[in-house]
Parts: structure tokens; C-alpha cells; sequence
């Protein structure tokens, strides 16, 4: 099951479960009340019972001067009694007492017999809940997996004339040497394939084996690639220390090439994109507008430009956050964005 889809089970199981809960809590509150005033309503009765016999072991018996204290009806002050009369008697009352501790352990075993009762009854709607929870995520997971399996076989099918398209123009650069119109070409070429690395990005949940990666000249190379779709712009890379960890290559690549693609897409003309490897942070800081709404900026869709799809921060964070690896963005308008990228979470070389 992809993240997504157990984010939303989740979410919907706990609000069907907690409904029925909060319900079930409700029914039994009403049927503990119910049983403990029959419960006593059977004990005056057995009082009343034992009125005429004086038999019963189980109550106190004693006579009591006649008050303004009802006579057939059960007291809980002063312990549990009633009082009752006594034929041919006009100043004394008949009262029977029960114990109030063993009033209180009667009370205590219809709670205990109910919360048996309610415990069971919440495991068979944990069940139900889930059971229900999954049936009505059906049809959605069904067509996800149609928009998914859609999306693979484009991605597919693009891999041919993409791959042709990169043979013939190696082919006509070197035929042709420095051609303004090739070179266009090209950059065109490398901005579709990011494009597709960044669906493939979007369609993987579960990233391939870590391996040990020279992150800093990992750094060094997407920012060269970065740079021949926008020579118009200025690159410039530094880097005070080797940075090598442990991680998903692949995964790593699909967050730089974003950044680095978000720091040239929407940078000013003739702007710069810096990128700074120092200790276990990487940043990325460009020359831009910079960010309106740095609080959305990472949600999925959600674009403060005309062009691209909304999606590459979206796909960023998602990674991060299964690499492990801290993102902060500071940015302020019309001076331009920093991105940092802290890697110390990640396994070192040779652990």
C-alpha cells in the first residue's frame, strides 16, 4: 500500500472509528445508569421483602424514630437504607441498612461486567470500522492504480523517441559543431527528460538500496547539467569539505535536480544559482522573486508561476522526508530563495 493510500486509510478509519466509539461510550454510560437503578430498585425490594421476615443476613436492622424521611424509598446518605413500617407501631419506623461496601462491590461488578462487555464490543468495531474503511477506499485505490499504470505506459513509450532524439543530435553536434539551433534542441531534450525523472520520482514509493555516494560531486555534476538547459544564467559551485554518505543515489539526483531546476526556472534574467557544500549542509540560493506563500510552497499542485506542473517541491519534500534528510527554505521577495539541505542524519562512509 503507497503512502498516500495509508494516510488515507488512516484518516478515514480514525474518524468512521471514532464516531462508533464515542457512540458506543455513550450507550454504555446510559446502560450502566440503567443497570445500577435497577440494581437498586431490586435491592429495596429485597429490603421490603425481608421487612416481613427479618431474615436476611445481608441488611442491618434496626428501629428508628419516625422523621420526615419517606418511607419506601432508598437512601444512599448516611449509608445504604430504607425505612419501612411497623404495624401497630405510631412512633417507629422499621430501617434496613446494607453495607456500604458491599454496595459499592455490587456497583463495581456491573461495571467490570460492562467494560468486559464494552471492551469486546470496541475490538468487533475496530474490525467493522477497518473492514468498512477499506471496502469504501476501493474505488479510489482502483483508480489511482489506473492513473498510475496510465502514467507508466506514457512513460514508457517516451523512452524510445527520447532516446532516438538524444542519438541524433550527439550525432549532428558533432557534425555540426557550435549550432545555436541544436544547442536549443538539446537544452529542450534535457528539460523533458528532467521532466520525466520527475514523474518517475512521483509514481516510485518505495526508493532502491542505499549506497555510498560522493554527495559533493554529485552536487558538481546536476549543477553542471542544470546549466546547459539555462546558459543565460550564472552557476557557480563551491565546496569547503568532501561530503560523502550513504543514501539513495537515484533519490538524491531527483532532489537536486529540482532545487537546482527551480532555482534557474524562476530566477531573474542574467541571475545567478549558487550552490555551497559546507560540513553536512548543502544550500542552493538563486537571485529570484522569491517565495510568496513559503507555507504551501511544498504542497502538491500548488505553483506561484504560470509554468510547470506544481509539483517538483512537492516531490522534494517527499523525498527528504523518506531519505531523512532536513529541508529549510528561507526566502525573501525580489532578493531570492536559499534552500539548505542538512545531511547529517545520513550514514557516514564505512559504518
Amino acid at each position: 500500500m503507497k503512502r498516500y493510500e495509508k494516510e488515507s486509510l488512516f484518516k478515514n478509519f480514525l474518524v468512521f472509528f471514532s464516531l462508533l466509539e464515542i457512540l458506543l461510550i455513550l450507550l454504555f454510560l446510559e446502560l450502566f445508569h440503567t443497570q445500577k437503578r435497577e440494581y437498586k430498585h431490586n435491592l429495596y425490594k429485597t429490603m421490603e421483602v425481608c421487612s416481613y421476615t427479618m431474615e436476611c443476613e445481608q441488611f442491618i436492622f434496626d428501629f428508628s424514630k419516625k422523621n420526615k424521611n419517606k418511607r419506601n424509598e432508598l437512601y444512599e446518605n448516611d449509608g445504604i437504607h430504607a425505612y419501612f413500617n411497623i404495624p401497630k407501631s405510631e412512633n417507629f419506623n422499621l430501617k434496613i441498612s446494607y453495607p456500604e461496601k458491599n454496595f459499592i462491590r455490587d456497583l463495581l461488578r456491573i461495571k467490570q461486567s460492562l467494560l468486559f462487555k464494552f471492551i469486546l464490543a470496541t475490538l468487533l468495531l475496530l474490525v467493522l470500522a477497518l473492514l468498512f474503511t477499506l471496502y469504501s477506499l476501493t474505488p479510489i485505490r482502483k483508480a489511482l492504480k489506473l492513473n498510475d499504470e496510465f502514467v507508466k505506459d506514457i512513460l514508457h513509450d517516451f523512452n524510445t523517441p527520447i532516446t532516438s532524439m538524444i542519438l541524433n543530435i550527439k550525432m549532428l553536434e558533432e557534425e555540426a559543431e557550435k549550432n545555436a539551433f541544436i544547442k536549443r534542441i538539446s537544452h529542450s531534450i534535457n528539460t523533458i527528460m528532467l521532466l520525466q525523472n520527475n514523474l518517475k520520482s512521483f509514481l516510485q514509493h518505495s526508493p532502491s538500496q542505499n549506497v555510498e555516494v560522493d554527495l559533493a560531486l554529485l552536487c558538481k555534476k546536476r549543477l553542471k547539467f542544470i546549466q546547459s538547459i539555462y546558459p543565460k544564467l550564472k552557476f557557480t559551485y563551491t565546496s569547503y569539505n568532501d561530503l560523502k554518505k550513504i543514501t539513495n543515489e537515484e533519490s538524491f539526483t531527483r532532489i537536486l535536480d529540482n532545487l537546482l531546476s527551480n532555482a534557474a526556472k524562476y530566477n531573474k534574467p542574467q541571475g545567478t544559482v549558487s550552490l555551497t557544500v559546507l560540513n553536512e549542509t548543502i544550500s542552493i540560493k538563486d537571485t529570484g522573486k522569491g517565495i510568496k506563500n513559503i507555507n504551501k510552497i511544498c504542497d502538491r499542485y500548488y505553483k506561484e508561476q504560470d509554468r510547470g506542473l506544481g509539483l517538483g517541491l512537492s516531490i522534494v519534500k517527499k523525498l527528504t522526508s523518506e531519505l531523512d534528510i532536513s529541508l529549510e527554505i528561507h526566502t525573501q521577495k525580489d532578493v531570492g530563495t536559499t534552500i539548505i539541505l542538512n545531511v547529517k542524519n545520513l550514514d557516514k562512509e564505512g559504518k
